[in-house]
């Protein structure tokens, strides 16, 4: 509980679940691979802490997981969540160099730490198969974004 002393920070809102988030995928083409970003935007009725940096899976069209790694990238930030107020976006960079595994359909699993939600991907489903590199997705973190 707050006691009202200056310089006191007021309590952090608590960990975005999947019932507060509405998450989509979006891709398109950069040379062979992917890049793009997870979008999440708070369709709940309070404020909500997200933290960390994503994991993408993506499906197959029957909704097999595909073997596909998200690696994150090493930058550091902090703090390292972003609060999202009710009707607030925040997105997260992705790359996708390549993949020649199964095809992937048009859903990803996104999970964020507190929580997973299926997603609809927009843009292509997937990067060209190039033999040699390597097939692992990227995230960094969320940001808020302009509405």
């Amino acid at each position: 509980m707050s006691t009202g002393l200056p310089g006191e920070r007021p309590p952090e809102p608590p960990l975005c679940e999947p019932a507060d988030l509405a998450v989509a995928v979006y891709w398109e083409q950069d040379g062979g691979g992917l890049r793009g970003q997870v979008v999440a935007e708070n369709v709940g009725g309070r404020a909500c802490r997200l933290a960390g940096k994503p994991g993408v899976t993506p499906l197959a069209a029957d909704g097999t997981p595909l073997p596909a790694q998200t690696v994150s990238t090493l930058e550091w930030r902090s703090p390292g969540y972003v609060i999202l107020e009710p009707g607030q976006r925040a997105a997260a960079r992705l790359g996708w160099g390549s993949w020649c595994g199964q095809q992937a359909g048009g859903r990803a699993r996104v999970d964020w730490g507190s929580g997973e939600a299926v997603a609809e991907v927009h843009g292509p489903s997937q990067p060209d198969c190039s033999p040699g590199q390597p097939g692992n997705l990227t995230s960094s973190w969320f940001q808020l974004t302009g509405q």
